[in-house]
């Protein structure tokens, strides 16, 4: 009979310990980043959290995700990083230009780190939970 789990959201499979380590100290990093901040916007932390978790988990699993995963695997390491930096940049300054407050951008990329990390131990327990 075959076992049936959460879900295939993991090309890769299960997480390595290296990659749970990771996220627990993502998990602490926004943990005291809000703690720093102050000022701690729920509502941005749950639209990061959940905007994040379905775009690495369900969405990454479907066809579009599929196609756009195997685009950034296949840029390579460099083409990586000038797409990360380049998105990194574009968001800068559009929030410099647009004036955007800072807590509200603080508290939804915090609940977005969250989030990933949720997948992550989410994907490290899938097989313990399994649909009968």
């Amino acid at each position: 009979m075959e076992r049936r789990t959460t879900g295939r959201w993991s090309p890769e499979g299960t997480p390595t310990r290296w990659q749970l380590m990771g996220s627990a100290l993502v998990v602490a990093f926004a943990v005291l980043n809000l703690w720093a901040t102050g000022a701690v916007f729920w509502l941005w932390i749950g639209i990061g959290f959940v905007s994040f978790a379905a775009a690495t988990g369900p969405i990454a699993a479907s066809s579009v995700g599929s196609r756009v995963g195997a685009w950034f695997r296949g840029i390579g390491y460099a083409g990586r990083a000038i797409a990360i930096a380049g998105f990194a940049a574009a968001v800068w300054l559009s929030v410099s230009v647009l004036d955007v407050p800072a807590g509200p951008l603080v508290s939804f990329g915090n609940g977005g780190l969250l989030g990933v990390s949720a997948i992550v131990f989410l994907e490290a327990t899938r097989e313990s939970l399994e649909v009968v």
